[in-house]
């Protein structure tokens, strides 16, 4: 693409993305399409952003052994720079230098940069305009990678920046008159959990697919994102018991999923006498699933009325994982995950068959280990049940074909956080923790720890941030770590798949673990501490033998990722420059403190041993999300040594 920008910043050409973006906005809503091109340079610097981020992080293409940090002072640069550092990289064989401005320098390596961003060659500085161009440079630097992966990578840079676009405009136009906290926006909303969950519109804060909704029209991922707000009228179909696997937590599936939701049993009466109902079961649908995909690809089906349609639609809405759906309050029906035929951040998003045959079954071994072990007795930490799963599977379908029906059409019933929660506790996803918008840069974990420091007479600013975040990660930690330890379950108790509950202090109440999709399992130490897997779906990816991975999956998710996320938005609040390093040691205490309480209740001093000298060793891995994309390994994690901020000399 050939690239010009004019005095007022408006770029003169677009990807066909950003046009197909416009020109759609231009005919639903000319202010929309009018704020959209205001954003557009900023969307794509975001893209950029987290691309270098990556790049350095992750040493792709030797960015890191080519680079330095640089005072501007020391830069002959004819821009204007507000940092005071700046992040230069070299790129030998392009013969190009990147100039990032960073905007911060935090634990397991991470460099903060923000845009606008510049490359320096044949002695001239020019403006970067789009991420693609830095995947260019790493392309020329390593030509093995300029595949069928990599030009899908540009793809999925080229939709994320115009997605971020459609939702940054649109936040920019409706909050055009607030200046409040994020935090209060959240709080008065008429359900604030779900406000939470719509008020993250940049999506994943390090891929550079962040807002990747490839399969989809502008229209579409309107109707259907988080950020929008739109009631989805989510679809119901029957699907008899021939062609459908089910697990529920409890009693029978069809009484379990006709008692979650009023007016359902009814519905299917209308249809179906008492023993016809006997041979069905009932299943939630995404309307985008329903539309694009129920009738093209299971027309036999539908022929033969082993799916039958019903006349039930609940409007729900789009939780930040696109395929989940949860009503709004006052309607405390289950949350529900879906299967949706999309590219979103790295991977479609279908079901897989051991998700909803899998759930219930994690659900009920992580219930026993709770009600048994004193370990989780009084700790402010909980999972999320999982009653119900359904997926579709014919088995005289060809086995092709029937993993990707089977994946197509599934359902997940998870519990309303309304029907557990405190009654006065504000509950939010901690991803909208480190969420801001244009008129108010203060993010909600800040305005929280504010009410935390004036309830309780805490005079200095990064005293209340180490006593908060201290007790969040506690709960976390008390979750998390012993469920690894003596039990081999790694939860992936991410930003995204928690929900938060706090006092009207300011203060963490409970906080909660969902979705077992992505969790990880030491098979065999499961089964020595007395629970089985035999009736785990045979393609139980989650049950490993790799020690290793189930490590790194609770590491990267609960340590590096959510506390790592929420730690990084409060060292950006403070003046301090040691805050951020004193918190990772107030955490490091609280994870050895912990390892010896698991320990007083296990025999294995052995495995304690060895987590210990992994968890505090100088250097710890760190997923390679960028690197996966760009060498095709999307099933399999990619790993780097980085400092380990944790780190504590062991006797």
């Amino acid at each position: 693409m050939n690239y010009k920008i004019n005095d007022n910043n408006l770029i003169a050409k677009l990807t066909n993305d950003e046009q197909y973006a416009l020109s759609y906005l231009r005919s639903a809503d000319i202010r929309w399409a009018n704020a959209f091109e205001d954003v557009l340079l900023e969307s794509r610097d975001k893209i950029s952003q987290r691309l270098i981020t990556s790049l350095h992080r992750e040493n792709l293409v030797q960015s890191r052994n080519h680079s330095e940090i640089i005072n501007i002072k020391n830069l002959n640069l004819d821009v204007a720079i507000k940092q005071t550092l700046v992040l230069k990289i070299n790129f030998p064989k392009a013969k190009k230098t990147l100039y990032a401005p960073i905007s911060g320098q935090h634990a397991f390596d991470r460099i903060d940069v923000e845009g606008p961003f510049y490359f320096e060659y044949n002695n001239h500085l020019e403006r970067i305009l789009h991420p693609n161009e830095i995947l260019n440079a790493i392309l020329i630097e390593a030509p093995n990678l300029n595949n069928d992966a990599s030009n899908q990578f540009k793809d999925d840079m080229n939709n994320s920046v115009a997605n971020m676009a459609i939702s940054l405009s649109y936040q920019s136009i409706t909050l055009s008159q607030n200046n409040e906290p994020l935090l209060e926006l959240i709080i008065n909303a008429e359900d604030s959990y779900l406000r939470s969950e719509q008020a993250v519109v940049e999506g994943h804060p390090l891929h550079p697919g962040a807002k990747l909704r490839k399969g989809m029209t502008p229209e579409t991922a309107i109707d259907y994102s988080s950020e929008f707000g739109n009631p989805i009228a989510m679809k119901f179909i029957l699907i008899h018991q021939d062609i459908a696997k089910v697990q529920s937590l409890t009693r029978p599936y069809n009484d379990t999923v006709f008692t979650l939701f009023n007016g359902l049993y009814e519905a299917v009466a209308k249809l179906l006498t008492d023993n016809q109902i006997e041979d069905y079961y009932v299943m939630a649908v995404h309307p985008w699933q329903y539309n694009a995909v129920l009738e093209s690809d299971y027309a036999n089906e539908l022929n033969e009325q082993q799916l039958i349609p019903l006349d039930f639609d609940l409007y729900y809405y789009a939780g930040l994982s696109f395929r989940t759906l949860m009503p709004q309050r006052p309607n405390i029906e289950p949350h529900i995950k879906l299967s949706t035929n999309v590219h979103i951040t790295g991977e479609i998003r279908t079901l897989s068959e051991q998700t909803t045959y899998n759930g219930p079954q994690v659900t009920r071994i992580l219930n026993h280990i709770k009600a048994h072990d004193p370990l989780f007795n009084h700790i402010q930490a909980d999972t999320i049940v999982e009653m119900a799963g359904i997926h579709f599977y014919n088995p005289e379908d060809s086995s092709s074909q029937r993993t990707v029906k089977s994946e197509q059409l599934g359902t997940l019933f998870r519990e309303n956080i309304y029907n557990i929660k405190d009654s006065d506790t504000i509950p939010l996803i901690p991803s909208s923790l480190v969420a801001n918008y244009s008129n108010n840069d203060e993010a909600p974990i800040v305005t929280l720890i504010k009410t935390y420091a004036d309830k309780f007479n805490i005079k200095s600013y990064e005293e209340a941030c180490s006593n908060w975040i201290a007790q969040y990660s506690q709960a976390l930690i008390d979750i998390a770590l012993p469920l690894y330890v003596k039990y081999g379950i790694a939860l992936e108790a991410h930003l995204q798949n928690s929900i938060a509950t706090f006092n009207q202090d300011g203060s963490i109440h409970t906080l909660y673990i969902r979705d077992f999709e992505g969790l990880r399992i030491d098979e065999t130490y499961l089964n020595q501490a007395g629970y089985s897997t035999a009736d785990f779906h045979e393609k139980s990816l989650i049950l490993t033998d790799q020690a290793q991975t189930v490590f790194n999956k609770v590491f990267y998710s609960s340590i590096q990722n959510h506390l790592g996320e929420l730690i990084v938005t409060i060292a950006q609040s403070s003046q301090s420059n040691e805050l951020e390093q004193h918190i990772w040691s107030i955490i490091s205490d609280i994870m050895f403190e912990k390892l010896q309480d698991i320990a007083s209740t296990m025999n294995n001093n052995d495995r304690i041993t060895k987590i210990k000298s992994v968890l505090f060793a100088p250097q710890i891995d760190y997923k390679c999300v960028t690197t996966m994309r760009l060498e095709d390994e999307a099933d399999y994690y990619t790993y780097i040594k980085v400092n380990n901020p944790l780190y504590r000399k062991l006797n």
